[in-house]
């Protein structure tokens, strides 16, 4: 596999194993190249765009942007790669998007949002839609029609991570609404059952369900809205 800013792939293509290092920058995303065959290509949509490999796509493999607070109490027999410390002259200091804000960015000079604005970017039966992290924040979810089906995306209890699911269970389809006074539940209006931020009903007529779960990333609008031209944005009410 091939990890790279949240994104997940599976570095297999046509049977045959890839080595990536990055290659560059394309509109503000990395470009990788492979050692294989020296074909190029775009980190944020897997695709091959130049060399003997052009056209071909990487399979996106399912993955969490969470923070590690989140991931360890799932996982807490999970491991962690730690930094290297022959090279940590290397890796970028931890302040690096406050010293990168000021950078000019490529499009989304549109007035929709800011562009260094960060959203949840959701694709799903062939749309997608782009939920500003700062709605997410007042609200802790956000339920939205997507591909023609009912979605909700939630805002983990650190107030940092996001996850969208379906949001149909038992054969119904359900609206879900941050428990008043906390961050760490969610109730929905048809049952009462109350659902945890993995999406599975933890006590109510629906306990032990579990919400279909959807891929997720958290970009930058400006990144977001150039890989995804079509892209709807969600509006408070809208």
């Amino acid at each position: 596999m091939l990890c790279h800013t949240g994104l997940v792939w599976e570095r297999r293509v046509d049977g045959r194993e890839l080595h990536f290092r990055l290659g560059g920058i394309n509109h503000q995303n990395f470009l990788m190249s492979d050692e294989e065959t020296g074909s190029w290509w775009q980190q944020v949509s897997g695709e091959c765009i130049l060399g003997p490999l052009k056209g071909k796509r990487l399979r996106r493999v399912p993955s969490d942007e969470v923070t590690l607070a989140i991931w360890r109490s799932e996982h807490p027999d999970s491991t962690i790669v730690r930094f290297d410390a022959r090279y940590l002259h290397r890796y970028q200091p931890s302040d690096w998007e406050q010293r990168v804000a000021g950078i000019p960015t490529v499009g989304a000079a549109d007035g929709v949002l800011p562009p260094r604005a960060l959203v949840a970017g959701v694709e799903h039966h062939g749309e997608a839609a782009a939920y500003p992290l700062d709605l997410l924040r007042q609200a802790g979810s956000v339920p939205h029609i997507l591909g023609g089906r009912p979605v909700v995306v939630l805002l983990g209890p650190d107030g940092k991570s996001t996850r969208a699911f379906e949001r149909v269970a038992g054969g119904r389809e359900l609206d879900l609404y941050r428990e008043a006074g906390g961050a760490r539940w969610w109730i929905d209006a048809q049952t009462g059952s109350r659902w945890d931020f993995t999406g599975r009903a933890v006590s109510g007529p629906l306990a032990g369900s579990q919400l279909p779960k959807l891929q997720t990333s958290v970009e930058y609008w400006f990144d977001w809205k150039r890989y995804h031209p079509r892209t709807r944005v969600y509006r408070a009410g809208r």
